[in-house]
Order: structure tokens, then sequence, then C-alpha cells
């Protein structure tokens, strides 16, 4: 389901939920008119509860069926416009990240090429040429000897971001990974970052499936080291 049909769905449940609230408090205030209409000459108006200060924030967990253990860490490359809607604009929605700031990714939508990211307790979305993954370090790290390195054995799937590819960006990302010796890979970072692809090249490589590499004839994990190209003439 594309982002602006959940928006679609949940703007009208939040409608509904105000038409109530509107309905009940007018109900409210008829009623205590009513009941204090005598005293009501000697004393101040009361002032009236406007519909906007009755406010609902966005579930993002449950709009967007958000799984929080699958958070990832990733740093903000420059000033980041943080939205809540990134087809809106408007500076009620908005919220700049700025340039370093660590930030949390967790859901990617390629047609928007934006992250659901949380910033501060702050749900939104931020472009993915804006922010640059950050791997944390792990017992894996260490240098494994093997004499038969890892080979692919499916192909290399890129989705290259829509933003990138607006600005003409293009070039090679250099990544690190760790293929264990189930062939998965399981860790990855960047080493060459190019702003805009880091993200794409991340998500590309750790779909990739691997004949394992061996040492002495048995399977080992392995770190190694992966070009990972993108060209505009292909896309």
């Amino acid at each position: 389901m594309s982002i602006n049909t959940r928006l679609k769905i949940y703007n009208m449940k939040k409608i509904s939920f105000y038409l109530l609230t509107l309905s009940l408090i007018l109900n409210t205030n008829l009623f205590s008119q009513i009941d204090d209409n005598e005293n009501m000459a000697n004393n101040e108006m009361p002032k009236p509860q406007l519909l906007e200060d009755v406010k609902e924030e966005i579930n993002f967990i449950d709009l967007y069926e958000i799984t929080i253990e699958n958070g990832k860490k990733a740093k903000a490359l420059g000033d980041a416009l943080m939205r809540i809607n990134p087809s809106a604009s408007s500076e009620k929605l908005d919220l700049v990240i700025p340039k370093g700031a660590i930030v949390e990714t967790f859901k990617y939508f390629p047609k928007d090429a934006a992250w659901i990211i949380k910033y501060n307790d702050t749900w939104g979305f931020v472009s993915t040429t804006m922010i640059m993954p950050v791997q944390e370090k792990a017992s894996t790290s260490n240098f494994t000897p093997y004499d038969e390195a890892p080979q692919m054995l499916s192909s290399l799937q890129i989705d290259y971001p829509k933003e990138a590819k607006k600005n003409k960006i293009q070039g090679k990302v250099y990544v690190k990974i760790f293929i264990s010796k189930t062939g998965a890979v399981e860790e990855a970072e960047v080493i060459r970052s190019i702003p805009g692809l880091d993200m794409a090249a991340i998500e590309a490589i750790k779909k990739v499936k691997f004949k394992p590499g061996k040492y002495h004839g048995k399977p080992v994990d392995v770190w190694v080291r992966i070009p990972i190209n993108f060209e505009l003439g292909g896309f």
C-alpha cells in the first residue's frame, strides 16, 4: 500500500474522530449554557474550544507497520528536511535535522525515495540522498583468512534512488560486507561513499546470495570489499 493511500485512510479516520469530538463539545456547551443561563450575564463568556485544539499525532508504527527492533542507525549528510508527509510542503510538517545528527531508519519507500526515520522521539520521512548508514562495530569485524573467495549466486538488483537520478548522481559505492558460512550477507558498511547512493547500495548487496568462502576446503565467515556501480545509462 502506497504512502498516499495509507494517509488517505488515516485522514478519513481523523476526520471522523474530529467530528465526533466537535459534536461532544457542542452538546456539552449547550447543556452548560442551559444550566447556567441565569448566571451567565454576570460572568465572562467562556472561550470556546476550537477544533484545531483537538490534536492527534500520526501513529507511524501502526500506520506504516513498523517493527521497532529493525531500526538502523544513519547519519545526516547535511541539514536534512524531515516531513510527516513526503509529498507535502508545509512549515507545520517540516523539521530540520542538523548535519551529522544520528537518526534511526526503519522503512524505505522507493517510489518516494524516502526513509521513515526517528529523530529525537519524532517520526517522519527524509530523502534517501540526505542520510548515510552508520555501521556499528561487531565482533565479526575480525579478519578471517580464506583461500577460496565467495562467489555471487544471484544477480545484484539495484533500486536507483529517484532523487539521485533526478540530480544525475552516479559512480561506484564501495562496501565492505560480512558473508557468513551459509552465504548470507549479515553485515554491510560503506567504505567509499557517494551521497545519495549509499543506502541503495547497502539495500542491494544485502539481498544477494553468495557461495561462501572457504579455508582448507571448509566454509568460513569472511569480510570482502565490493564496488557497486551506479550508471544512469541503464535507468
